[in-house]
C-alpha cells in the first residue's frame, strides 16, 4: 500500500496522518492521479537526507510525502513542539531558493491540491495550470471532508506563513551552520 510505503520513509516514531492515508487510498483508486503534476514520494527519508546533504538531524525534522515535477519536495515540518496532525506542509525547493510553508496543516494542503496546480504552492499568485486534473479530488474532498478549494491559493499560503516559523529563514540558518 502507498501509505505504508510513505510510512517507511518518515522519520522514526512519526506516523502518517490519517488524512494522508485517506489521500493515498484515493490515489490508489484513481490510478495514482491526484492533481496536476503532484506525485507521492515513497522514500521520503532518503529524499530528505539528499536535500539536506546528509545532515540527519535536519532531515529528521521533515516527513516527506510528495514531490513536484522538478524534484521539489512536499513535507510535514516537524519543528519543535509540533504534533504531526497539526504540522505545516512545506515546499523544499529543488533549487533551495523557494522554500516556504504552503499550508497550515495537511487538510489545508488538500484544499490547495484541489485547485489543480501543476506544482502546488510554488506560484500561488498565478492561476492553476490544470484545474481539470483535480476534478475527482474536489469531488472526493467534498464527500469525505466537506471541504472546498480556497478562493485563492495566495491567501491560503499567506495564512500558513503567518501561523508558522519562516522556513526560508530556517533553511538559511541551517546552510550557514554547515
Amino acid at each position: 500500500m502507498l501509505a505504508d510505503d510513505i510510512q517507511q520513509g518518515f522519520p522514526d516514531g512519526t506516523q502518517v496522518p490519517q488524512d494522508l492515508r485517506l489521500l493515498c487510498e484515493f490515489a490508489e483508486a484513481n490510478d495514482g492521479a491526484v492533481s496536476g503534476c503532484f506525485e507521492f514520494e515513497r522514500d521520503g527519508r532518503k529524499a530528505a537526507l539528499a536535500w539536506f546533504v546528509g545532515d540527519e538531524s535536519a532531515a529528521s525534522q521533515f516527513a516527506v510525502f510528495g514531490c513536484g515535477p522538478d524534484g521539489s519536495l512536499y513535507a510535514l515540518w516537524l519543528h519543535p513542539g509540533t504534533d504531526i496532525s497539526r504540522a505545516p506542509v512545506v515546499l523544499l525547493d529543488s533549487e533551495s531558493s523557494g522554500n516556504k510553508v504552503v499550508a497550515t496543516d495537511f487538510r489545508e494542503f488538500l484544499r490547495l491540491l484541489a485547485l489543480g496546480y501543476d506544482d502546488p504552492g510554488r506560484f500561488p499568485t498565478l492561476e492553476p495550470e490544470d484545474p481539470d486534473s483535480a476534478e475527482a479530488l474536489r469531488s472526493w474532498l467534498s464527500e469525505e471532508f466537506e471541504l472546498t478549494p480556497p478562493a485563492s491559493a495566495a491567501e491560503l499560503v499567506a495564512a500558513a506563513q503567518r501561523q508558522h516559523p519562516d522556513l526560508a529563514a530556517w533553511v538559511r540558518q541551517w546552510q550557514e551552520k554547515r
